[in-house]
């Protein structure tokens, strides 16, 4: 199944909206983890920039892939850690080298000490 997925503030955990036809933009869960098959990293610049002059966070920053859980058993070692902040970066970024990364094969997302936490293969 296609979704978007974004961290949701108001109740710290992942929300899970679908891209299917028939429910497309509907939330049709909230989790701790997540994971998605050939993600793409999305932001919305309009949406960003909204955040920097208005200063108040909104919706405008997903992960979009197919979810399938049973792609953890599939990741080996660690993956690369993909961090996004409207305030520092226009995209999302390789936690480590603050590269722009725009899609993956694999990635898994997951709540730690309350904190997005995802990892890109």
């Amino acid at each position: 199944m296609k979704v978007a997925v974004y961290w949701n503030l108001h109740k710290d955990c992942f929300s899970i909206q679908s891209r299917e036809k028939e429910d497309y933009g509907k939330v049709i869960a909230h989790k701790d983890s997540v994971a998605l098959i050939k993600p793409k990293f999305v932001v919305r610049q309009a949406g960003r920039e909204k955040v920097l002059k208005e200063g108040n966070k909104n919706v405008h920053a997903f992960v979009v892939g197919h979810l399938d859980d049973a792609i953890f058993t599939i990741m080996h070692g660690p993956g690369k850690l993909v961090t996004y902040n409207p305030y520092k970066y226009n995209s999302f970024v390789n936690k480590a080298t603050k590269e722009p990364i725009e899609q993956s094969n694999y990635v898994r997302m997951k709540k730690v000490s309350k904190f997005p936490v995802m990892e890109a293969w």
